[in-house]
């Protein structure tokens, strides 16, 4: 019988480490060091918000569903008059604040008048954090037995009927109402997200891009909008595409971009596009599904043309990164497709898929994206 290959010294020095923070009398101990105290205090406190994430992040949810933090954004409102905006009693209303307070998104002044705080402020200014607020309602639901979830033995989740067209990527049985959900989702993020990708790579060295999976077209529009003489098109499910069309004869752009749709693994991708990019599409599927699409979009490519793939990945070397692979990663699982891939594995789903040369450059949040640029 062949021998298991036992830990390594990383793997054995780290059991070693957390037998010893394990101890009762061992934390006592470094809590007491003046060098460890303000560490241990952080630790302790990054711990208790571990646990206690679930209640801020409802705290955060009422002060959303309620319209607290926008009756907030004009200026200062007296506690008094904060009871008739947001259909709270003055005593539910003051038990909000002063949670509201503690977690940084308002704060309640000595005159009695009420501010958004920094926090606060972000999230009132962008409907994008304010939709996925909303949102997470229903993966609230789905995380409501995590054991269950992680077992695989209910794959019926709410996300996965969200989501029920978005993992296949056919037009087979697409509701438009469900690619209406799903397409103005998509769009109210992707402000922080499309200034991320367009500041860590310079799009205006193209001539042509394409946007492969491209919804409503929210990507490409910051694209037009910081390159105006790049020409740009989407290319999505008919539905989704056909919404694109409508916003886009509506929006300000003055040239319409090309609407293309179709299937992105069973139908050609349009040619002659020197940049094809792909902004939060991988990670939305399995690996068998990730290397169709992309040997498709290489059927479409010459050399010297240029894929760039945007989206959260995996790792652990931020905290950034960090809380993207945590949350990612749990929310595809709910999806039932998909999962939260580290640049190296979607490099080697590329190569795999017949490009030859990458490169991988993050943005300034990765919890927003990372960067796998990859040439045929």
């Amino acid at each position: 019988m062949p021998v298991k290959p036992g830990p390594d010294w990383r793997s054995r020095l780290q059991a070693w480490r957390a037998r010893q923070v394990a101890r009762p009398e061992f934390r006592r101990f470094v809590q007491r060091l003046p060098f460890s105290r303000s560490y241990s205090k952080a630790q302790e406190a990054d711990l208790f918000s571990l646990v206690t994430g679930f209640v801020q992040s409802q705290i955060l949810f009422a002060t959303v569903e309620t319209g607290l933090l926008q009756a907030l954004e004009p200026g200062p409102v007296a506690v008094a008059d904060l009871v008739r905006p947001t259909g709270l009693s003055e005593d539910r209303l003051r038990r909000l604040l002063q949670a509201a307070q503690a977690i940084r998104l308002v704060i309640v002044g000595r005159d009695d008048f009420v501010t958004l705080a920094d926090q606060g402020a972000v999230v009132q200014s962008d409907r994008g954090i304010r939709a996925m607020i909303r949102h997470h309602a229903l993966m609230y639901r789905d995380l409501s037995d995590p054991v269950t979830l992680f077992k695989g033995a209910n794959p019926e989740t709410e996300l996965h009927r969200l989501w029920a067209y978005a993992g296949s990527g056919r037009e087979t049985s697409v509701d438009p109402g469900a690619a209406a959900t799903y397409s103005t989702l998509m769009s109210h993020s992707q402000s922080m997200l499309s200034d991320e990708i367009l500041d860590a790579y310079d799009f205006g060295r193209h001539r042509h891009l394409l946007d492969v999976g491209g919804g409503e077209g929210a990507f490409i529009s910051a694209v037009a909008a910081r390159h105006p003489s790049l020409a740009v098109s989407l290319f999505d499910l008919p539905p989704v595409a056909e919404r694109a069309r409508q916003r886009f004869a509506e929006g300000p752009l003055t040239r319409c971009p090309r609407c293309h749709g179709g299937s992105f693994l069973d139908d050609p991708l349009p040619r002659g596009n020197d940049c094809v990019t792909l902004v939060r599409v991988l990670f939305d599927h399995e690996d068998s599904v990730v290397l169709r699409l992309l040997r498709n979009v290489r059927a479409a490519m010459e050399p010297g043309q240029v894929l760039v793939v945007a989206e959260p990945m995996a790792g652990a070397d931020s905290r950034g990164q960090r809380l993207s692979t945590a949350y990612f990663g749990v929310y595809v699982l709910a999806m039932g497709s998909g999962r939260c891939r580290t640049p190296s594995e979607i490099v080697s789903l590329a190569r795999a898929a017949g490009f030859s040369s990458f490169e991988i450059r993050p943005c300034r949040s990765a919890l927003m994206a990372t960067l796998v640029i990859a040439r045929p």
